[in-house]
């Protein structure tokens, strides 16, 4: 078991090239973190750097107490599991998973115990005896992650892992991966460009754009304050709905006006940070699922409803997605209840915001006015 700790990390490369800056993270005993983001944004870079596998340009990692800068690979305690599997492909599945053992020359019961243990946990007995070219995706997946389990490493450190695993597998195996910590109770760190992932793993979820760190909190406080643009519309699916509306303050009360239409804020946002703000344009924040067509709370918010047209309905059973246009102009996606919607594409729909789950962003630096 372990922490970790990274200490103003950065990687650069050759041409002036900086795929991490200024990286400091504090990974707790036991955790599961995620590090999320777009390609090229330095997560599997940071990885590659705890693991061994690229050098740090600046900077120090800890794992625990231990500065493991200059620590080889194999003897920094850890274990990796690859996009790829990387799996031999003339070994059985058990000799895959034994592998390391040997190398470490373990006794043969020593072995058995572990890859039978390990096995056991994955629900992989029946495998022993194949080879990779003998397994489904999942199934190689599993074998992969039993490679790693049974070298009781302090750390797990996991590369976009379930990539390539179709769709309905995917979420079989963040179910399996979410077990296997709870079961182990090992600090997990792990890397992916998805975000669904991120949301349902993830203890904490490391927010990453362009090398730099954007955010780091748990999934909810990353869904319900982000701190800027780029995280408010990364994590949510589909994104949230950015409009550029200006700020106008009667009184006491705060408004937002976009396309002619003006929408009133709650009290909380009565505070200065918003009311200086009087006549300039900000970035409103929506996510679909606080943009509704029920007709009961349409009627009961006056102050924050709007017409717009349906250009698209997306049935998915337990939810609708509409995608509309207010006056012609304005694209909007919203996630409403298709037991109640009556929404037809080509008509009108009359929809309401739910004013209380809204963000405002300042529209040069993307910045959350207020938490």
């Amino acid at each position: 078991m372990a922490s970790l700790s990274f200490q103003h990390v950065y990687k650069k490369y050759e041409g002036g090239v900086v795929a991490v800056s200024d990286f400091n993270l504090e990974v707790a005993d036991k955790e599961f973190v995620i590090l999320v983001g777009p390609s090229g944004c330095g997560k599997s870079t940071t990885l590659r750097m705890l693991a061994g596998l690229e050098n740090i340009s600046e900077g120090e990692i800890y794992i625990e107490d231990r500065l493991i800068n200059d620590v080889l690979p194999k003897d920094r305690d850890i274990a990796m599991v690859f996009q790829n599997y990387a799996l031999y492909p003339h070994m059985t599945v058990y000799d895959n998973m034994a592998f390391a053992l040997k190398l470490r020359k373990m006794s043969k019961d020593e072995i058995k115990r572990r890859v039978t243990e390990a096995a056991k946990i994955l629900e992989i007995e029946h495998l022993l005896q194949r080879k990779p070219k003998a397994l489904s995706g999942g199934q190689r997946q599993r074998v992969a992650l039993g490679r790693a389990i049974v070298r009781d490493p302090k750390v797990f450190l996991m590369d976009e892992p379930l990539s390539n695993l179709d769709a309905k597998l995917r979420v079989q195996m963040r179910v399996e991966i979410t077990k296997l910590h709870h079961r182990l109770k090992t600090t997990f760190v792990y890397v992916t460009h998805d975000q669904t992932e991120a949301m349902t793993m993830g203890t904490r979820i490391v927010v990453m754009k362009d090398g730099f760190i954007q955010q780091v909190d748990s999934p909810t406080e990353l869904y319900d304050n982000p701190v800027n643009t780029f995280v408010a519309g990364f994590i949510g699916m589909p994104p949230m709905n950015f409009i550029e509306g200006l700020i106008a303050v009667e009184g006491s009360d705060v408004y937002v006006t976009f396309e002619n239409i003006s929408v009133k804020l709650p009290e909380r946002y009565a505070v200065e940070e918003v009311m200086e703000r009087d006549g300039q344009q900000v970035i409103f924040g929506v996510r679909p699922e606080a943009l509704t067509d029920e007709t009961t709370f349409v009627s009961d918010h006056p102050e924050a409803s709007f017409v717009a047209d349906v250009d698209v309905v997306e049935l998915l059973g337990a939810e609708t997605y509409l995608y509309v246009t207010v006056n012609g102009s304005l694209p909007l996606t919203c996630r409403v209840d298709p037991t109640t919607s009556q929404s037809v594409v080509g008509e009108s729909v009359d929809l309401a915001i739910d004013t209380n789950r809204v963000h405002l962003f300042d529209k040069d630096t993307e910045q959350s006015i207020i938490s």
